[in-house]
């Protein structure tokens, strides 16, 4: 099994779900009717479909981090940092 304790930048990962976290996350802050409720989640399932291989670029705080820009509906780009949280949810590439 993975270890994220163990990833370096440059390192190439393949986001294999979105991590458990983020969809509880996500769902308490629906009921809570929190504005932007998922950001996470769903920048995540949007990553998994598009290309699920990213690359860490960031080590702050003990945790690694991988930035990705999404293009909403309106064709604005969104950048997301987000940090790898979950051993289950990912693999090297």
């Amino acid at each position: 099994m993975p270890d994220r304790t163990l990833l370096k930048l440059g390192d190439r990962i393949r986001l294999l779900r979105v991590p458990d976290l983020d969809l509880e996350q996500r769902e308490r802050e629906r009921l809570a009717g929190t504005e932007g409720a998922g950001m996470t989640a769903d920048a995540i399932e949007q990553i998994l479909a598009l290309d699920p291989v990213v690359t860490i670029s960031l080590i702050k705080n003990d945790l690694a981090w991988f930035e990705y820009d999404l293009t909403d509906n309106d064709g604005n780009t969104i950048h997301h940092c987000i940090a790898v949280m979950e051993d289950e949810s990912w693999c090297l590439s």
